[in-house]
């Protein structure tokens, strides 16, 4: 391997995790966008610009931890959904003297 400023250059630092990988993927790039890593991404608290001078790619394991957090709030996202309208429900036949 070659030096850290080499590994910048050619793109091995992680964006997520700042670890120099051997494999990794360009966020810009086709397997990215079929992979939604930028929409994914959007979920941290970090901003990305396609111009700054920070590494533009993102480790395999980093995408494995995004793809579970995606999934996660995916998840919590439904299931307050399903609360919401079970509870509605349950409030409007209250309302109305069903039961």
């Amino acid at each position: 391997m070659g030096s850290y400023a080499k590994a910048i250059m050619t793109g091995f630092i992680c964006r997520l995790c700042s670890e120099q990988k051997k494999k990794v993927i360009h966020l810009y790039s086709g397997k990215a966008k079929k992979l939604a890593l930028m929409e994914k991404i959007k979920l941290l608290p970090i901003t990305i610009d396609k111009y700054d001078n920070l590494p533009k790619t993102v480790c395999e394991q980093c995408i494995e931890r995004l793809e579970i957090q995606y999934n996660l709030v995916l998840k919590i996202k439904k299931s307050n959904s399903i609360q919401r309208s079970h509870r509605l429900f349950h409030y409007c036949r209250v309302m109305v003297g069903v039961r």
